[in-house]
C-alpha cells in the first residue's frame, strides 16, 4: 500500500473497532509491549515521554496512570485513532497525558527525555520514509535521551515461519500495509545517532507457543485459533529467549 492507503486503513479500523484490539488483534502481544515499556520507564526515570504513533493510546494511558509524575504526550496521524485515544483518556481520568493529532513524518515541537514507537514505523511504505521518521524522533530527544523502538523485523518473521513449516503449518504473510525492518540495515543507520544499550527479541518465546504449538493444536483439532486462548496468556508471561518472532525492542 502507499502512504494514503495505509492511513485510510487505520482510519477505518479505528472507526470500526474502538477496543484494545484496534491496533492489533493480538491482545497479549500488547501486554508484552506494555510490560517492556513499563520496565524501561521505571529503569530510566524520564520526566517527559512521547508515544509516537500512539494509536488508541491504550498502552500509554496505562503507563501514565502508574507514573503520575511523568508528563506523557501521545500523538497519531489518524483522526479516528486520536478520537478513540481521547475517549480512553477521559475514561481513565488522569492529568499527566495529552493526546495530539500529528504525523511522524513532520517535526514535533518540544524536547523529551524518552520517545517510543510500538509497531508504528512499519506502517511507513518505504525505507526512506522510515529513516525520516527516525531522524525526527532523534531530533526531539534531550541530550542522553532514550528512544525505545518496538518494531517488527523481517528476519525474526522468517525464522518463526521456518519453524511453522517444520510443523506442517503454512507461513504467515506480512500484512500488505506493513514494511518490516531489515536488522543490519537499520542498525547501520542508527549507529551514528544512537548507542544501542538494549536489543531483545520480545516476541520469540510468545510466537513459538502461540504461532507454532497452539496453531498446530488448532490444526489437528480442526478449530480456529483464538487470540484469548490460555496458550496466548501463558506464553505472554514467558521470559524472552530466541530469535523466532518479528517484534524486537531496541
Amino acid at each position: 500500500m502507499d502512504f494514503e492507503r495505509i492511513k485510510k486503513y487505520w482510519e477505518e479500523r479505528a472507526a470500526s473497532d474502538p477496543s484494545a484490539q484496534s491496533t492489533t488483534q493480538d491482545y497479549f502481544m500488547r501486554e508484552i509491549e506494555y510490560r517492556v515499556l513499563k520496565d524501561e520507564i521505571g529503569h530510566h526515570h524520564p520526566s517527559s515521554v512521547i508515544d509516537v504513533g500512539c494509536g488508541d493510546a491504550w498502552t500509554t494511558v496505562r503507563l501514565a496512570s502508574i507514573y503520575p509524575a511523568i508528563h506523557f504526550l501521545g500523538c497519531d496521524y489518524s483522526e479516528a485513532m486520536v478520537k478513540n485515544a481521547r475517549t480512553n483518556l477521559a475514561t481513565a481520568d488522569i492529568a499527566n497525558l495529552t493526546i495530539s493529532q500529528h504525523d511522524v513524518l513532520k517535526p514535533v515541537q518540544g524536547r523529551f527525555d524518552m520517545a517510543y514507537t510500538v509497531r508504528c514505523l512499519i506502517n511507513l511504505p518505504d525505507w526512506e520514509l522510515q529513516k525520516k521518521a527516525i531522524k525526527h524522533i532523534y531530533d526531539i530527544l534531550n541530550v542522553e535521551g532514550i528512544y525505545v523502538m518496538i518494531e517488527n523485523f523481517i528476519e525474526g518473521h522468517d525464522s518463526f515461519n521456518r519453524v511453522r513449516e517444520a510443523f506442517g503449518l503454512s507461513p504467515i504473510a506480512v500484512r500488505e500495509h506493513n514494511l518490516f525492518f531489515k536488522y543490519e540495515q537499520l542498525l547501520s543507520y542508527l549507529s551514528d545517532k544512537f548507542d544501542i544499550i538494549s536489543d531483545i527479541n520480545i516476541s520469540s518465546s510468545y510466537y513459538l507457543v502461540s504461532r507454532v504449538i497452539y496453531s498446530k493444536i488448532c490444526q489437528e483439532k480442526n478449530i480456529l485459533p483464538d487470540y484469548f486462548d490460555e496458550h496466548h496468556r501463558y506464553a505472554a508471561a514467558l521470559p524472552f529467549c530466541g530469535e523466532y518472532g518479528p517484534l524486537r525492542m531496541l
